[in-house]
Protein backbone atom coordinates (compact mmCIF):
# COMPACT_ATOMS: atom_id res chain seq x y z
CA UNK A 1 0.00 0.00 0.00
CA UNK A 2 1.72 3.29 -1.03
CA UNK A 3 1.54 6.24 1.48
CA UNK A 4 -0.25 9.24 0.79
CA UNK A 5 1.76 12.42 1.05
CA UNK A 6 0.01 15.43 2.16
CA UNK A 7 0.40 18.67 -0.32
CA UNK A 8 1.43 21.91 0.69
CA UNK A 9 1.33 24.67 -1.84
CA UNK A 10 3.43 27.83 -1.01
CA UNK A 11 2.16 30.62 -3.10
CA UNK A 12 3.72 34.17 -3.51
CA UNK A 13 3.11 37.43 -5.14
CA UNK A 14 6.78 37.14 -6.91
CA UNK A 15 7.32 41.10 -7.10
CA UNK A 16 7.26 40.85 -3.26
CA UNK A 17 9.13 38.33 -2.29
CA UNK A 18 12.80 39.39 -2.17
CA UNK A 19 11.98 43.13 -2.64
CA UNK A 20 13.99 44.83 0.32
CA UNK A 21 12.65 48.19 -0.71
CA UNK A 22 10.18 49.75 2.39
CA UNK A 23 9.22 52.94 1.35
CA UNK A 24 5.46 51.78 0.24
CA UNK A 25 4.53 54.78 -1.72
CA UNK A 26 1.27 55.13 -2.68
CA UNK A 27 0.53 54.78 -5.97
CA UNK A 28 4.27 54.46 -6.73
CA UNK A 29 6.62 53.67 -9.75
CA UNK A 30 8.78 50.85 -9.60
CA UNK A 31 11.71 52.98 -8.79
CA UNK A 32 9.75 53.92 -5.93
CA UNK A 33 8.23 50.60 -4.40
CA UNK A 34 11.13 48.30 -5.77
CA UNK A 35 9.91 45.03 -7.28
CA UNK A 36 11.23 41.50 -6.57
CA UNK A 37 12.99 39.47 -9.13
CA UNK A 38 12.89 36.07 -9.86
CA UNK A 39 16.17 35.42 -9.50
CA UNK A 40 15.30 36.14 -5.70
CA UNK A 41 14.43 32.62 -5.39
CA UNK A 42 17.88 31.02 -5.04
CA UNK A 43 18.63 28.00 -4.23
CA UNK A 44 18.87 28.70 -0.51
CA UNK A 45 15.67 30.21 -0.57
CA UNK A 46 13.88 27.46 -2.17
CA UNK A 47 15.45 25.19 -0.01
CA UNK A 48 13.98 27.15 3.05
CA UNK A 49 10.67 26.97 1.37
CA UNK A 50 10.47 23.27 0.79
CA UNK A 51 12.15 23.07 5.19
CA UNK A 52 9.31 24.91 5.75
CA UNK A 53 6.81 22.07 4.62
CA UNK A 54 6.28 23.21 1.12
CA UNK A 55 5.73 20.34 -1.89
CA UNK A 56 4.93 22.81 -4.47
CA UNK A 57 5.84 26.72 -5.28
CA UNK A 58 3.24 28.46 -7.15
CA UNK A 59 4.34 31.87 -8.19
CA UNK A 60 1.36 34.31 -8.64
CA UNK A 61 2.10 37.32 -11.24
CA UNK A 62 4.51 36.08 -13.15
CA UNK A 63 2.62 35.98 -16.29
CA UNK A 64 2.77 39.61 -18.03
CA UNK A 65 -0.31 41.75 -16.93
CA UNK A 66 -1.48 45.61 -17.73
CA UNK A 67 1.29 48.36 -15.54
CA UNK A 68 2.04 51.95 -15.92
CA UNK A 69 5.72 50.46 -16.36
CA UNK A 70 7.45 51.57 -19.76
CA UNK A 71 9.52 48.68 -21.28
CA UNK A 72 8.66 50.75 -25.05
CA UNK A 73 12.51 49.97 -25.81
CA UNK A 74 11.38 46.99 -25.54
CA UNK A 75 8.72 47.05 -27.52
CA UNK A 76 6.20 46.81 -24.26
CA UNK A 77 4.17 50.22 -24.14
CA UNK A 78 2.89 51.23 -20.69
CA UNK A 79 -1.01 50.65 -20.17
CA UNK A 80 -3.86 53.08 -19.95
CA UNK A 81 -3.93 54.32 -16.50
CA UNK A 82 -7.72 53.54 -16.34
CA UNK A 83 -6.84 49.41 -16.69
CA UNK A 84 -4.48 49.41 -14.20
CA UNK A 85 -4.90 49.23 -10.13
CA UNK A 86 -2.10 51.61 -9.10
CA UNK A 87 1.23 51.74 -11.17
CA UNK A 88 2.39 48.58 -10.25
CA UNK A 89 -0.66 46.44 -11.99
CA UNK A 90 -2.85 43.50 -10.73
CA UNK A 91 -1.49 40.54 -11.59
CA UNK A 92 -4.85 39.04 -12.16
CA UNK A 93 -5.27 41.93 -14.99
CA UNK A 94 -3.47 39.45 -17.66
CA UNK A 95 -2.24 40.78 -20.91
CA UNK A 96 -0.37 38.35 -22.26
CA UNK A 97 -0.61 34.56 -21.17
CA UNK A 98 2.36 33.75 -23.17
CA UNK A 99 4.82 36.42 -21.89
CA UNK A 100 6.40 36.87 -18.58
CA UNK A 101 6.28 40.33 -16.26
CA UNK A 102 8.90 42.18 -17.43
CA UNK A 103 9.20 43.72 -13.82
CA UNK A 104 10.47 40.22 -12.59
CA UNK A 105 13.35 39.95 -14.73
CA UNK A 106 16.92 41.27 -14.40
CA UNK A 107 17.30 41.75 -18.09
CA UNK A 108 13.91 42.51 -20.09
CA UNK A 109 14.73 40.77 -23.13
CA UNK A 110 15.76 37.56 -21.35
CA UNK A 111 12.87 37.20 -19.17
CA UNK A 112 11.41 34.03 -20.66
CA UNK A 113 14.98 32.66 -19.87
CA UNK A 114 15.62 33.62 -16.42
CA UNK A 115 11.52 31.88 -15.82
CA UNK A 116 12.79 28.80 -17.55
CA UNK A 117 15.84 29.18 -14.89
CA UNK A 118 13.51 29.86 -12.32
CA UNK A 119 11.26 26.47 -12.97
CA UNK A 120 14.46 24.42 -13.51
CA UNK A 121 16.18 25.59 -10.32
CA UNK A 122 12.25 25.26 -8.54
CA UNK A 123 12.62 21.32 -9.94
CA UNK A 124 15.86 20.80 -8.86
CA UNK A 125 15.52 21.98 -4.96
CA UNK A 126 11.91 20.52 -4.60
Amino acid sequence: MTKKHKIIIYQVLTRLFGNNNSSCVCNGSIMENGCGKMSDFTTIALKEIKKFGATHVWYTGIIEHATQTDYGMYGIAADHPAIVKGKAGSPYAIKDYYDVDPDLANEVPKRMKEFENLVNRTHRNG
